[in-house]
């Protein structure tokens, strides 16, 4: 769990960032939404849910408030126009990536990250999962596990904190060159609920003696 508040933007309120907002504000971090609608249904929903505790306003705004952390939980197909036009508010700051290029060779975006904003401390996170197990995640009270890697030391902690704020067991995987295993996660994920039929409502759990 987290030790002290957070400001955190996230970038998307839509069914991911929507739930992911709710929880961190819940656990007291100051939450913000940068979103290109904010009238858009999913949008209106969340301020419905929230009120008037949480900023929703444009991306521009939310990130000129110097975030603690950011979040991306954008489609994967517009990530390298929110780098490439935010490149010089998101650089340095520490970024939780939750979005997959569903389609593409790869799903995650090291190397846009890379190039825009390369001394940023990126952690590939919250993109396992479909946001069912964001929501609630515990099954018959065991709690799920989240895979995630990126950079070590303090911003480790605190996204590990977040993720913990969330309900969910942060399960690290190393630094960012573990980005393309943690996406076979997300693979896998996939190929269960899509490929074999199975409930969106399904995590995994890391057991060991």
């Amino acid at each position: 769990m987290s030790t002290h508040t957070l400001t955190i933007a996230i970038l998307g309120a839509g069914n991911i960032g929507g739930t992911l907002g709710k929880k961190w504000h819940a656990a007291g971090h100051q939450v913000a939404f940068g979103v290109n609608n904010p009238e858009s249904p999913k949008v209106q929903a969340v301020r419905s849910d929230l009120g008037d505790t949480v900023v929703i306003s444009s991306i521009a705004d939310v990130l000129a408030k110097n975030p603690d952390v950011v979040v991306l939980a954008i489609p994967g197909k517009a990530v390298d126009e929110v780098l490439a036009t935010y490149a010089a508010q998101l650089d340095k700051r520490i970024i939780i990536d939750a979005t997959n290029r569903v389609g593409e060779t790869t799903m995650h975006s090291l190397e846009v990250f890379e190039k825009h904003a390369p001394q940023a401390q990126v952690f590939r996170a919250f993109n396992t999962l479909g946001w069912e197990n964001f929501a609630d995640p515990y099954f018959d009270g065991i709690q799920a596990d989240l895979f995630y890697c990126g950079p070590e030391g303090e911003a480790r902690s605190t996204v590990e904190g977040l993720i913990g704020d969330v309900g969910l067991r942060g399960v690290y995987l190393g630094g960012p060159d573990k980005v393309g295993l943690v996406d076979a996660a997300a693979g896998l994920w996939f190929a269960l609920v899509f490929g074999q039929g199975k409930s969106r409502h399904l995590a995994f759990k890391v057991l060991e003696r």
